[in-house]
């Protein structure tokens, strides 16, 4: 009779604990729908703040979560440095000018996304797959870079599909992860056809769409992160 009543408590659990997460997120749904509502020009201050609002949010999605139910593990830490340089990258793509800060930006958020997801397990033929993804992007981009973007382009982007693939290598519980990996490497691959190649229409709403997608993603899965992470 008591393993009984003891199961009978998951059901409230499990939905007291979507209840607060859901109200954790509000501030990033809400700040999501604030920039594509007003859908400011850019460059200009106010529409840097506005961008980087919802990565920001999910800083505060990650330490709610911490508070509420002891989630601080080692990959949410991780992740939420990740999403604090990645907040900075968005603040710095604003303006044209400062697309090489806005890159280094997010090289070091991604660096902090392949150390909350681990090396383990390998899954070399994973990396394999997503090494010659990455050399036929890099060569389809390479004749329309030119000077410092030949090398930038190039080291971000083998850091972003190795992100991918430790994001990938997850076990299937980390579908969440491992989604974000992918649409973030469709929204990079979309900016910078557009950037350097190529107008694409509607290429702002694309980029930044999957992009929120992708962060909020990585930032759901990290509360659920085991704290023996490196050995999952």
């Amino acid at each position: 009779m008591d393993i009984l009543e003891k199961d009978a408590c998951y059901p409230p659990k499990f939905a007291a604990d979507a209840k607060s997460r859901l109200l954790n997120l509000l501030p990033f749904l809400a700040s999501c729908g604030l920039y594509f509502a007003l859908w400011l020009p850019e460059p200009s201050w106010v529409s840097a703040g506005v961008k980087s609002l919802p990565v920001l949010s999910l800083v505060w999605f990650l330490t709610a979560q911490a508070w509420g139910d002891g989630a601080w593990t080692p990959a949410a830490r991780r992740i939420c440095w990740g999403l604090m340089f990645s907040s900075v990258g968005d603040a710095c793509l604003v303006w044209p000018q400062l697309f090489i800060p806005g890159m280094v930006a997010f090289a070091l958020a991604h660096v902090c996304y392949i150390w909350a997801l681990g090396l383990r397990p390998a899954r070399p033929w994973l990396l394999l797959l997503l090494a010659l993804g990455w050399a036929g992007a890099y060569a389809t981009l390479w004749p329309c870079l030119g000077g410092p973007y030949v090398p930038a382009v190039g080291g971000y982007s083998a850091l972003l599909a190795a992100m991918a693939w430790r994001a990938l290598a997850r076990p299937p519980p980390h579908l969440a992860v491992a989604t974000g990996s992918l649409l973030f490497m469709a929204s990079d691959l979309v900016l910078a056809w557009d950037h350097f190649c190529a107008p694409v229409p509607q290429a702002r709403l694309i980029v930044m769409g999957s992009y929120y997608a992708a962060q909020g993603l990585i930032a759901g899965w990290a509360p659920r992160a085991s704290p023996r992470w490196k050995e999952t």
